[in-house]
């Protein structure tokens, strides 16, 4: 190998370990993708050490009394609350949320959650779940 393959070898090396070293869990997506037909809500979730992430895009919170977050183990079938949000308590930067579950369910199977939200006129909306793939 001659010097300058050698040298941009380490070169990609230093700046793929900067890379890994500045990625923080629990920073919001740069970009959510809707999993609703109407656009209101986003949710996008992530393990931390000990903990899920949950990244939540609300388009107009104001129009929410409050909202729940659920989660199922293994099948998408049986669901049980894992957050509450209050939505007159809640300040959302651009509508965007970050939720913490601390106790989840074991990293060893697949976790399911979705947002079901409640309108201030008790309309209630239930989307589609997003999966948390067991970690390998």
């Amino acid at each position: 190998m001659n010097k300058s393959t050698q040298y941009t070898t380490m070169a990609l090396l230093a700046i793929c370990s900067f890379l890994l070293m500045s990625f923080k869990p629990g920073t919001p997506p740069a970009e959510y993708t809707f999993r609703s037909v109407d656009n209101e809500v986003a949710m996008e979730v992530e393990r931390g050490r000990g903990e899920v992430f949950m990244h939540l895009l609300v388009k107009d919170m104001d129009q929410y009394d409050h909202i729940i977050i659920e989660r199922s183990a293994e099948s998408p079938d049986y669901f049980g609350k894992c957050k509450y949000i209050s939505c007159n308590d809640t300040k959302a930067a651009n509508g965007a949320l970050l939720e913490v579950d601390k106790y989840p369910f074991t990293a060893s199977k697949d976790v399911y959650y979705r947002i079901k939200t409640v309108t201030k006129d008790g309309i209630e909306r239930i989307y589609p779940s997003v999966l948390l793939a067991a970690a390998q």
